[in-house]
Formats: structure tokens, sequence, C-alpha cells
């Protein structure tokens, strides 16, 4: 990218786009950069150190903060970015050098003074909330552990599960990563509620969106509430054979930023899709699944409880 070649532009209007790739459940914050002189600084520098970003964003990736996609929205622009249509700067554990945390910092600076994109469906503004998030686990060195969880969530509780009264029929699924890896189109707009439900909507599904009342915030009252609004019931509230299949699945939080499921495959261990990367049954520590309330989630702290998704709810979601 030649940059020592950067012309000046001329004219206003949307420059370069910047998306935080950081959610598994709620649409990633996306932010344009207007500001010219803040487009030419950014690509100067990017220029200085290409060897830390990548082509596209990995298939596979964890709970928590994964990247950064910059991409141009102009042909000028685009002259001096190169072949590549976008770049990415892997951050966190991923991070292909040390640097990569003070870039990824600039653009979260750049999102916030930057518009919202336009044709995108409504997503969470990269404000100061969202900074004090983000920030912490940019560096390399920082990895969200378990104990972290456990500390958290003992400040959260989360609700009373409905008390078992009798031992309910579910159906377990045999673990298929295959459905949602190997099309880009289908693992790009599905999420982790869609692979809970077990139903591809390629809408990136929401919570209480198929039946009109989706959530409002970002809690476990609101995200059971929004939960059993699609269909769900808590975990013991049996569904009938008609409900086939009824999937055990269990929530998560980050309090106030997103949400996560879980589904307990045949195999004995659970399944997961955190946002637009890979199916998996593994978690951020590589380790596969068995409890989803002790595995390592990064910063998803709070654990909600469990649930039972069926045949109406799955269909339902949009």
């Amino acid at each position: 990218m030649p940059c020592n070649q950067c012309r000046e532009k001329t004219g206003d209007g949307n420059m370069l786009r910047i998306t935080a790739d950081i959610f598994s459940g709620r649409p990633n914050p996306v932010a344009d950069v207007t500001d010219e002189s803040e487009v030419q600084a950014l690509l100067r520098e990017v220029d200085g150190i290409r060897n830390l970003f990548i082509s596209d964003p990995p298939a596979t990736g964890e709970l928590g903060v994964r990247g950064f996609s910059i991409e141009p929205l102009n042909d000028e622009i685009g002259s001096d970015f190169g072949a590549e249509p976008r770049l990415y700067l892997p951050v966190g554990p991923q991070a292909r050098g040390g640097r990569a945390a003070e870039i990824g910092e600039r653009l979260v600076t750049l999102m916030e003074r930057g518009q919202a994109a336009a044709s995108r469906e409504p997503a969470q503004p990269l404000d100061s909330t969202l900074r004090e998030y983000l920030i912490p686990q940019l560096s390399s060195a920082t990895r969200l552990s378990v104990m972290d969880a456990a500390t958290t969530t003992e400040a959260e509780p989360g609700p009373e599960e409905t008390t078992p009264a009798a031992t309910c029929t579910i159906e377990l699924g045999a673990f298929n990563p295959g459905f949602w890896n190997n099309d880009s189109t289908v693992r790009l707009n599905n999420n982790c509620y869609n692979y809970a439900s077990n139903w591809r909507t390629n809408t990136f599904a929401q919570p209480g969106r198929g039946c009109g009342s989706m959530y409002k915030a970002i809690s476990t009252a609101e995200m059971t509430r929004a939960s059993l609004c699609d269909g769900m019931h808590h975990r013991f509230n049996c569904f009938p054979d008609t409900e086939k299949p009824r999937y055990l699945v269990a929530l998560v939080i980050a309090p106030g930023i997103d949400f996560h499921w879980y589904r307990k495959q045949k195999e004995g261990f659970w399944g997961h899709k955190p946002g637009g990367t890979a199916a998996r049954n593994t978690d951020n520590s590589n380790n596969v699944i068995f409890n989803p309330e002790t595995a390592n989630r990064g910063p998803y702290t709070v654990f909600c409880g469990y649930f039972y998704g069926c045949n109406s709810q799955r269909q339902r979601i949009r």
C-alpha cells in the first residue's frame, strides 16, 4: 500500500468503514470515518505496520474482542489501500505484534468520532461504555479467566429457575459444525442464538424479535424475558412431544454488552457459535466444553441459566 503516494482527497462523505469484531449475539458495531485528515493519517500508519494485518477476519474466533476490519468506501481511498478490499487487525491473544493494541485503541477512538454506518441493521454505537469494555481486552497479555467470571457472576446472580418437578424428555443433536461453517454466507449471517435454536435464518437472530418484543437491555432478566417470549421454557418446564426437537441450551451475558448461547450435543459436550465465526465445541482456553457454567467464557461472565428450545420457538426466531 504505497501511502507515500497518497493523494489529497476532495469532497466529503463516507471514506473508511471500521467494524469492531467483538460480539457473539448482537450485530458488531460499525462506524464510517469521514474526516479526510484522520483517514489519511491512519492509512499512512497502517502502511508502515502492514504485518500486523491480515486480509480477512479468521473463520474461527473466541468469545470477546477478536479484531477490527477496515475497508475503503470509495475508489480514491481504495487505490491507496492496495489490492485487498479490506484489512483485518487481530488483537488480544491473536495479535501479530506488540503494536496491535495501540492501533486497536486508535481505531476505537476513530469509531467514537465516526458516524453510524449507512444501510446497516441498527447496532450499538461505540460509546464510552463499550470503550471501557474493549480497551482492557486489546492487549495480548489480557485474557479473562474463569476466576474472573466467577467473581462477576456472584455480583449479579441469575434468576431462580423453575423448581424441578418432573423429568423432561429432550433431544440432543449430533455435533455438525460443517452445516454452519462450510458456507461463508451461513457462517457470517447466523449467530449463537441461531446455533442454540438449530435454525438458520441468515438474520443474526435476536431474542424476542420473532415474537415482536425484543430485549431492551443486556441483563439476565431482560434476555430471559425475550427468550421466553420467543417460546423457550426454563429448564424442567417440559415441552410435549409435539414440540420436538426440544434442545437444552444455556444463556450467558457480558453485562450491558452482549449475550451468548450454548447447546448440549449428543456427544456429551456443548456446542456454540461466537457471532459470525465458526461453530465450535471448545472454550476460550481451547478446552472441550462439558460444563458451560465453568468453561472459559472470556468477558461473558454472568451465567443466566438453562432453557429448553422447541420446534415452535426455533421457527419463530428472526
